[in-house]
């Protein structure tokens, strides 16, 4: 990397000018200034030599860049502004970019931050009490994508979806299940929609004899849920799970119990008021926490302390990353107190908190009638986006999840999102999604014209114009953005698609600006046609291989 460079050489000539000076490379940053006249690059070292030196930090700025222009990579422009040493570039590092991206193909951009690290990535996890909605959508396609990007940065990394089938919500949808028909009497807190209904008239004639067991009437609902609606829905939206983790099976195993005895035994528990708690304000939570309540009935919490205990004591994870809806936002300093307490862990728990998702139709909130107001689920989101056609072909279909998936991406995670329908019914430009894939189909259409030319080897020294040079510098910064995902606890998966449509958006300018195929210069076209290829590997990289969606040779 062109910043790698930079840092280095200003490692060295700081080395030169102040050899009693304690800076390390590791200590210099290196940014891009907010306008490209001011330089290609911009660092700020010289204000954290100052106290040392006892100069102000121009002076020793301009010290710098007098001494940073004897670089072979740095123009005479390189100077100093406000402290500041801004870097000004010849040609060259450019062209080597443009090599580079060639060279490595789709392995370009791979970063070694967590090589030789095993991470897990747990999301959705949605209870098997019903059909995955609207908001499952958000959590599930950015852990997914989460999950690539932990690829790209060298890890072995394992997606998961804990399935909540052993708790008090299995027995609700017993119960509400029973309720519907009349067998027993319906309460506040019973699931309603239409699946209730259905799932009623599946098991029809076996409900007399689950009256007084509704957790096994719920069991056996939930596991059709799971297989029938939730997993179909996974498939629908391009997510492949590689493990489908049941709770009811820890439970049954002896995990929970397991669990508890290891937290006694190193002192983590106290008994109270006739129950066990652990003590988890020794890590920083705010009270201690119920494990077994005083009728011996075992708390959410000790489940959850099991399951991680199972991530990091049994499957050896170096780092889990659980993404969590705003409602479990107050359960987050308990969960990662547990962890910190459990002992013998060196693994590090991430917890994502996501906000709420609106379906916006027609400048105003959107809710399905059909499921009688209560939400929208994923399938109802991918009938909307093709159209409610009933007669949708599985290429439509994958163009619905392509658009879902990355209208969800396109707001952090921690501010709630407005999901406009009529934006991602739009198949024009317009959309986001489209405004992307017409890039790529366009660089495919032109390396497919040039095929016709009998083109000269390309000189990458011809690329000089602003406008090659700054599209070159855009494509090089798929490295930044990668790292930038991995760096930041909330995972900011969304300067994907940003630099998706801002990489899209300065193709399109170039291409406007910058003729490529020119017969009548069949040198200069050799060597676009060379930005052109490497700006395609780019591009599937950041589409196909991160975010997840089709990169299409023709629309």
């Amino acid at each position: 990397m062109i910043e790698d460079k930079i840092r280095a050489e200003l490692a060295y000539q700081l080395g030169k000018l102040y050899p009693k000076v304690d800076i390390s490379e590791k200590d210099i940053e290196i940014t891009r200034p907010p306008k490209r006249e001011l330089g290609d690059f911009s660092a700020n070292v010289a204000f954290k030599l100052a106290p040392q030196l006892g100069k102000k930090p121009n002076e020793i700025a301009e010290e710098i860049a007098d001494s940073m222009k004897s670089w072979d990579w740095s123009t005479d422009e390189t100077k100093a502004v406000g402290g500041f040493v801004n870097i000004f570039l010849v040609k060259a590092p450019y062209h080597e970019i443009v090599k580079d991206i060639l060279d490595k193909k789709s392995s370009y951009a791979n970063l070694d931050i967590y090589k030789g690290q095993k991470i897990q990535v747990e999301f959705i996890s949605a209870n098997p009490t019903g059909p995955l909605t609207l908001a499952n959508g958000r959590g599930g396609f950015g852990g997914d994508v989460l999950a690539n990007v932990f690829v790209k940065n060298g890890a072995t990394v394992e997606r998961e979806y804990y399935v909540n089938d052993g708790g008090n919500q299995v027995k609700i949808l017993g119960d509400s299940i029973l309720a519907s028909t009349g067998l027993i009497k319906k309460e506040d807190d019973y699931y309603k929609g239409e699946y209730i209904a259905e799932l009623a008239e599946k098991y029809k004639d076996q409900l007399e004899k689950y009256t007084n067991d509704s957790f096994g009437l719920g069991q056996l609902a939930a596991k059709y849920l799971l297989e029938n609606q939730i997993k179909p829905s996974v498939k629908k939206m391009g997510i492949k799970f590689d493990n489908w983790f049941s709770e009811k099976q820890m439970i049954d195993s002896g995990e929970v119990d397991e669990a508890i005895e290891k937290l006694k035994k190193y002192g983590h528990t106290k008994e109270e008021e006739g129950a066990l708690w652990m003590k988890t304000t020794l890590a920083g939570d705010d009270k201690d926490r119920v494990l077994i309540k005083s009728d011996g009935e075992k708390t959410y919490f000790a489940n959850d302390i099991a399951y991680h205990f199972d991530k990091f004591y049994k499957r050896d994870f170096n780092r889990v990353v659980n993404f969590w809806g705003a409602d479990h936002h107050g359960y987050v300093g308990r969960m990662k107190a547990a962890v910190t307490l459990s002992v013998g862990s060196t693994g590090i728990l991430d917890i994502v908190i996501f906000q709420m998702v609106n379906l916006i139709k027609d400048g105003k909130e959107y809710r399905m009638s059909k499921r009688k107001g209560t939400y929208v689920t994923m399938d109802d989101l991918l009938e909307l986006i093709s159209g409610d056609n009933p007669s949708t072909s599985a290429q439509d279909l994958r163009e619905a999840s392509d658009v879902a998936r990355f209208f969800f991406l396109m707001r952090s995670f921690n501010t709630h999102m407005d999901f406009d329908i009529d934006l991602a019914k739009e198949r024009s430009d317009k959309n986001p999604v489209f405004y992307v894939k017409y890039a790529y189909a366009r660089m495919s259409n032109i390396i497919k014209k040039a095929e016709e030319l009998k083109l000269p080897k390309a000189d990458l020294s011809k690329l000089v114009t602003p406008e090659e040079i700054e599209f070159i510098d855009q494509l090089s910064q798929i490295n930044d953005v990668i790292r930038s995902i991995v760096m930041f606890d909330d995972y900011p998966v969304h300067h994907l698609t940003h630099y998706a449509i801002e990489t899209a958006k300065m193709f399109h300018s170039f291409y406007d600006k910058c003729r490529v195929i020119d017969e009548n210069d069949l040198k200069m076209t050799a060597a676009r046609l060379e930005l052109i290829k490497a700006a395609q590997i780019v591009m599937g990289i950041v589409m196909k291989d991160l975010i997840g969606i089709e990169a299409p040779e023709r629309m």
